[in-house]
């Protein structure tokens, strides 16, 4: 007879967020290279909820939305600073290797936007439950 207790558990499922994570940094940084707003909008977007999931399922955190909305705001502000860059509106010496910051800038801040809302009406709806 065998102990039932080193059997291997059947129920136990891998997690999603790993391959999600992979497939969102691999279409984010090629859409945001090439200047496809919306794609790398979407890929930033399923990274960081990605990365929320990864780190609320570990039990790292109570709750995803803290994190979601943190990486929200990194991205509002990163993106922010690079669109700003790109415009001149910030000054640096050559201008000339700036080309195209502006367009990713703008993508990088408004899956920053998408993601902090989501997170915001996410931890709304949480709360209600």
């Amino acid at each position: 007879m065998t102990d039932p207790r080193s059997q291997p558990d059947d129920r136990s499922t891998a997690s999603p967020w790993p391959f999600l994570l992979a497939v969102g940094l691999v279409v984010s940084e090629i859409a945001v290279w090439f200047g496809l707003v919306p794609i790398a909008v979407g890929g930033l977007v399923l990274v960081a909820g990605s990365v929320a999931g990864f780190i609320a399922e570990s039990s790292k955190a109570l709750s995803p939305w803290p994190i979601a909305a943190g990486l929200g705001l990194l991205f509002l502000s990163g993106g922010t600073f690079l669109y700003a860059l790109g415009t001149g509106v910030l000054a640096v010496g050559e201008t000339d290797v700036l080309v195209g910051l502006a367009a990713r800038g703008f993508a990088i801040a408004v899956a920053g936007v998408i993601v902090l809302l989501g997170a915001v009406v996410g931890r709304y709806w949480a709360g209600r439950a």
